[in-house]
């Protein structure tokens, strides 16, 4: 039997935006909220979240995106500042095999020094031929001709 993950009615970010929750909430506007996880990968890491539950990507219209995208620009200069780097990653996930563990998009803002103890994010060994970058061009290409962004 396999369960789906929770909605808003138990989404512990939906509890932090309405104030149930503990958070050391850093920014706040109408839409989306910046807080710091209950274990930060390193210090300065910061989740950005819109205030309206929204369970990934998929699931966000572009008014709210558009507001999401800006308030992730704000929240990763402050964290630069803060933790004195302008090297940030952004990481978003989209569900399990994304890594994705609370159901509710959100950002990661997680500022960068060089031997921290974020791993590498890219295999170092991937190996793609030029035949296999053309398809998979091509198949992108098909993709965004038919997706409902055109």
């Amino acid at each position: 039997m396999t369960s789906s993950p929770p909605g808003e009615e138990s989404c512990a970010f939906c509890g932090i935006v309405q104030g149930h929750g503990p958070a050391r909430v850093v920014w706040r506007s109408d839409d989306v909220i910046a807080f710091l996880p209950d274990v930060p990968a390193v210090a300065g890491h910061t989740l950005v979240v819109p205030t309206r539950h929204v369970r990934d990507i998929w699931d966000v219209d572009p008014w709210l995106g558009q507001k999401l995208a800006y308030a992730t620009s704000r929240v990763a200069e402050g964290v630069a500042i803060a933790a004195g780097t302008r090297q940030i990653n952004l990481i978003q996930s989209n569900g399990l095999a994304a890594g994705q563990t609370v159901f509710h998009l959100h950002v990661h803002v997680v500022p960068r020094q060089p031997g921290d103890r974020m791993p590498e994010m890219w295999p170092p060994d991937a190996d793609w031929s030029p035949a296999n970058l053309d398809q998979m061009a091509a198949d992108l290409r098909t993709a965004f001709a038919e997706s409902k962004g055109n």
